[in-house]
């Protein structure tokens, strides 16, 4: 296998699909890609995976002679990085391959190719196509709630359903819950759901980025879901259900409304946050008519009060939460204003942003903690 490549379209190339790369694994050939050269199409492929997901790329590239080997993943983009000239040289006779680029010359030692895990197989002509943006934007929404609770796998990850004219992404930790509905037409796709695990996601985010597309192309098959974005092919394993009732937590009968500035909010709860317990990260808000109290009271630490305007349709009423957590919601919610609905002390609140776009809706529920005397 001979091929001459451009450095920087061999860097993205690495770039694609390195994140994939377990730094720890007990299987060596793991830690290595499988590099591909392809006379016909006059293209390099690379490839990782950690077994539950595969990442494969196509880079253009001036191949001599067809052939695969695997080759040390990390000690590779190194390599490559740090080259001084554009063009980039690679040859291999068995497991032995040579890097050369101006005066500059490695030699590195791979595993047999038999040795890397048969790769899933997908199609894309019968895939089906999502707008990357509007994907991109769910993750971004909604992966932050994913649980890291390895005794309850189904919420691992986020909870991805279709109807006829719309889709869901949904995801939740027990103390937190954040849902997306984006209308469309997703015929093909109506009456599927899955559980994509929050690494897929992620992944896929960063290489719609990483190639710049339009539209990323999807296909569920048995346990396996796969995306097509430009010269990348993303295989990820779904995580095993069923997933929990979102539907029958979120609160329906919650009566009372605050509407407040998103941003003096996150500002404030920053503030009065820097003195609350190491451990519940508790601030207590308390509601009137036209005014939001923010305040804390740590033992051995401290206490912080602050005071900003507000709308609130009810008596006054106090509640409890974890300050990182009303954080993380409030970065996620899009315009000026945020509007809380809530119901008592102890019950969850729904978070959501005071105005939507019509085809759009996004939901966050917040559990509070029991306030300290």
């Amino acid at each position: 296998m001979t091929f001459t490549i451009d450095r920087h379209e061999l860097e993205k190339a690495i770039q694609r699909v390195l994140a994939v790369v377990s730094p720890k694994t007990t299987l060596p050939v793991l830690a290595n890609f499988l590099l591909e050269a392809q006379e016909k199409s006059a293209s390099i492929t690379l490839t990782a995976t950690d077994l539950d997901m595969t990442v494969t790329t196509k880079a253009a590239s001036e191949v001599e002679s067809g052939g695969s080997v695997t080759l040390p993943a990390k000690r590779f983009a190194e390599i490559v990085r740090e080259l001084g000239t554009d063009t980039v040289s690679v040859s291999a006779e068995g497991e032995e391959i040579s890097i050369t680029s101006g005066k500059s010359r490695f030699k590195i030692v791979g595993i047999p190719t038999e040795e890397f895990p048969t790769l899933p197989k997908s199609d894309p002509a019968s895939a089906f196509s999502v707008d990357a943006s509007v994907l991109g934007s769910m993750v971004e929404k909604v992966s932050f709630c994913t649980s890291k609770d390895e005794t309850r796998p189904s919420l691992n990850g986020a909870y991805w359903e279709f109807s006829a004219d719309d889709m869901r992404m949904t995801a939740t930790d027990g103390h937190r819950l954040a849902t997306y509905r984006v209308g469309g037409k997703y015929k093909p796709l109506a009456g599927k759901s899955m559980i994509v695990p929050p690494k897929a996601l992620s992944q896929v985010v960063r290489t719609i980025s990483s190639e710049d597309e339009d539209e990323v192309k999807l296909s569920v098959k048995d346990n396996h879901v796969a995306f097509f974005i430009g010269s990348t092919t993303i295989n990820s394993r779904l995580l095993e259900g069923p997933f929990p009732n979102y539907r029958q937590v979120i609160p329906t009968d919650n009566d009372k409304e605050l509407s407040v500035d998103r941003e003096e909010l996150v500002a404030a709860v920053r503030r009065v946050a820097i003195l609350a317990d190491a451990m519940t990260h508790q601030v207590r808000l308390t509601l009137a008519k036209n005014k939001v109290q923010l305040s804390v009271s740590t033992p051995d630490v401290g206490e912080a009060k602050e005071e900003l305007p507000g709308r609130f349709t009810s008596d006054k009423f106090e509640v409890g939460y974890n300050a990182n957590y009303v954080l993380e919601v409030l970065k996620h919610i899009e315009g000026d204003d945020v509007l809380f609905v809530l119901g008592s002390p102890v019950g969850a609140a729904i978070v959501k942003a005071a105005e939507e776009a019509e085809d759009r809706e996004y939901t966050c529920l917040l559990m509070p903690l029991r306030l300290s005397s």
